[in-house]
């Protein structure tokens, strides 16, 4: 539980994953999948491929967003060993690179099933390809070789497939849904475009690698990766800094749980207290007040009831007179004859109502319509005064949406 717990305080919750594949002349294409984990789940939030240069990647980036690089293409080799191979880093380089020096290469393993797929590089093309992102203000938080982050997605892109099978220009050979040899393609023999299903994300196949290692790097699941030591050194400080953050939340939130809590109980014990101390006689006197509280609120609701002034209209009459002039492009949705003043009813505490105005609430089609109404209701015997309280149109419904306000004649 602890080891969860602590997990969890130090996850750092948005990151980019950048896929390089380098080019001749320093040149390089890159794919970007930016990731977000909420709890245990983590979500694409967006991508973009394509890319040609740090500056194009630092605009997809958000800034402080920590980075996790993948690198392939030109200066980087991939062999296939036998699995379970009893073979040194040093003796497998000197099988690959006979005459390379260990100090000069980066050396990556990654035990796929039957196979260990051993990706080397020279630490001069690494340390170049993350300083130049550095440069332009990428966070590297950790870099490796090769599309082999997608092996921990296997089932869900390859299926039980058996042969070649292509994501983006990575050209797997498959046994049974397991990589067993691999191939950069060039970029002219790059095939189109297609959905591929990654962590329960549906995505373009171009951005699978840069998700997947981004998704590794988010959710702290052990994978293959070179030891640069800038990178490493960046990631165990992006975690403390979030561990801090995050134990502070947790502090602040068990203190305010103790505050709530104490001041809960003494209230609580107050109350025990001060009904123990002031006898039967306080909670009789409490439901006197009360019963005289309710009783003044409907002699107030009666009073308002019985002085209201009620004009010399009547209700049916007036209400027949306003639907005869209604137009056919006009549709009414409220008629409140004597409507309630709402401001006067909470000031006074009592249901106050205005006996001399009409409410109107509705629709017309055509404003010319409402125009030529509103002309025809101010020549009503006992309309005082229109006013046209609101008018605007509503996108939806194509109408417009109106209300009107009658002063009666007296």
């Amino acid at each position: 539980m602890i080891a969860s717990m602590t997990a969890y305080l130090r996850h750092i919750p948005q990151l980019a994953g950048v896929e390089v594949l380098l080019g001749e002349g320093g040149s390089f294409s890159a794919n970007v999948a930016l990731v977000r984990r909420a709890g245990r789940k983590v979500y694409f939030v967006r991508g973009e491929y394509g890319l040609t240069s740090y500056r194009a990647i630092k605009e997809h980036v958000p800034q402080g967003m920590p980075v996790m690089f993948v690198i392939g293409g030109k200066g980087v080799i991939h062999r296939a060993v036998a699995g379970g191979s009893e073979e040194t880093g040093a003796e497998l380089l000197k099988r690959i690179l006979p005459n390379a020096k260990p100090d000069d290469f980066y050396m990556q393993m990654v035990d796929l099933d039957d196979i260990t797929m051993v990706s080397v590089v020279r630490r001069s093309v690494v340390d170049a390809s993350v300083g130049d992102a550095e440069t332009f203000g990428l966070a590297t938080i950790g870099a490796a070789l090769g599309p082999f982050s997608l092996s921990i997605f296997g089932d869900a892109i390859f299926g039980g497939h058996t042969g070649g099978y292509t994501v983006g220009r990575h050209r797997m050979t498959l046994r049974e849904g397991r990589i067993t040899g691999y191939d950069l393609l060039a970029e002219s023999d790059e095939s189109d475009t297609k959905r591929v299903d990654v962590g329960g994300e549906q995505l373009t196949d171009r951005l699978a690698v840069a998700f997947a290692s981004a998704f590794l790097a988010i959710s702290e699941i052990p994978s293959a990766q070179l030891p640069v030591a800038d990178a490493q050194h960046r990631a165990s400080e992006y975690r403390g800094r979030w561990a801090f953050r995050r134990s502070a939340v947790v502090l602040m939130a068990f203190f305010i749980i103790v505050l709530l809590g104490n001041a809960f109980f003494f209230l609580h014990y107050s109350d025990s207290i001060a009904d123990l101390a002031g006898s039967d006689g306080l909670s009789i006197q409490r439901e006197i007040d009360e019963l005289q509280r309710q009783s003044a609120e409907r002699d107030a609701l009666l009073y308002g009831l019985q002085h209201a002034a009620v004009p010399r209209w009547g209700m049916s009459f007036m209400a027949d007179r306003l639907a005869g002039t209604v137009p056919e492009g006009i549709l009414l949705d409220e008629l409140a004859l004597y409507p309630r003043d709402e401001g006067m009813s909470r000031k006074e505490r009592r249901p106050v109502h205005l006996p001399a105005v009409i409410r109107i609430r509705g629709t017309c089609m055509d404003v010319t319509q409402l125009n030529g109404w509103v002309g025809a209701v101010r020549k009503l015997a006992f309309c005082r005064a229109l006013e046209i309280d609101s008018y605007a149109y509503d996108e939806r419904s194509g109408a417009g949406v109106f209300a009107l306000k009658i002063t009666l004649e007296p």
